[in-house]
């Protein structure tokens, strides 16, 4: 199992993080989910609401960009990089909604916890 971060950075403006989700709801789909074990799209919240936060990715701290981060947890690399792959475009053009290029990392768990509470069991709307 692997956990890949995606850290997008966004234009401040409302229509750039409007069209960002759009894109990432409608154009970054996942063709074959079988080894995917779940994706979230997540929002950086305000430092000033949790000051014990140490990674300052909110549009405070950063001045000029908004952070997302696309969390995907998958079977193996092979599974990921099969199926995000393709969308990488690290030589291309930024999208016109990214302030910079967006950063990718891949996590190794070598331990965990189980939970009472259970992940979503469907997609959120309009996720393709």
């Amino acid at each position: 199992m692997i956990v890949a971060l995606i850290h997008w950075r966004v234009k401040l403006d409302e229509a750039s993080v409007a069209a960002f989700r759009e894109h990432w709801r409608t154009k970054n789909s996942i063709a074959d989910r079988s080894k995917l074990v779940a994706e979230f799209l997540s929002e950086s919240l305000p430092i000033a609401s949790f000051p014990c936060i140490t990674w300052h990715l909110d549009p405070d701290s950063t001045g000029d960009f908004r952070s997302f981060v696309t969390v995907g947890i998958w079977e193996d690399t092979e599974a990921f990089h099969g199926q995000v792959a393709q969308y990488f475009n690290d030589g291309g053009p930024l999208h016109q909604f990214e302030q910079y290029r967006r950063r990718r990392v891949i996590f190794n768990p070598v331990e965990w916890r189980w939970g009472g509470t259970p992940l979503p069991t469907a997609d959120s709307a309009g996720v393709r």
